[in-house]
């Protein structure tokens, strides 16, 4: 068996890959909490197979006194390393879009999920100032206004409709 280090690129991230017999590829991943790994327990055990066979990771074996989770490997090959052109590009962002969209109806959320989700506007109206102080001077006055009135803006959408969401949704470089 070969291990090596799969991390992300972010102090946080802990992840091994691991060939086993036969060449097949394994990830263990190490959730930073118990709020992550619980979240992240859940939606492969409900939410992922509403993707469709083979469109995600599976979850073989979880352990949450080390928040560690077993997972097969994706499908496919990570799309930053293939040299892709602008046409390419474009027709992976549609897939991704499509699987987005059927995370966000995979079904009803759990009751921890619903008050999650319920909280998550309150929370990015919170959460502005603190991004704003680690902007600190690189943003205008104007800048900080304009994020200032959005958080204000959400305070204030009242409800929305609820679904699920992928929270790393993003290229990896």
């Amino acid at each position: 068996m070969a291990v090596r280090d799969a991390s992300h690129d972010w102090h946080r991230s802990r992840v091994w890959e691991l060939e086993v017999t036969g060449g097949a590829h394994r990830y263990v991943k190490v959730s930073p909490s118990v709020k992550f790994f619980t979240r992240e327990t859940r939606a492969y055990h409900h939410v992922v197979p509403a993707l469709g066979h083979s469109r995600a990771p599976q979850l073989l074996d979880s352990r949450a006194d080390d928040l560690a989770l077993l997972l097969t490997a994706a499908p496919g090959a990570p799309a930053p390393g293939l040299g892709l052109t602008s046409d390419e590009w474009r027709a992976v962002h549609a897939q991704a879009g499509m699987l987005c969209a059927r995370l966000h109806e995979a079904g009803e959320l759990g009751l921890d999920d619903r008050a999650e989700a319920e909280g998550s506007l309150e929370a990015a109206a919170d959460g502005a100032e603190k991004y704003l102080a680690r902007a600190g001077g690189r943003l205008t006055g104007g800048e900080q206004q304009l994020v200032r009135d959005y958080a204000a803006q959400l305070r204030r959408v009242g409800q929305v409709p609820l679904g699920y969401i992928h929270g790393d949704n993003q290229e990896l470089h």
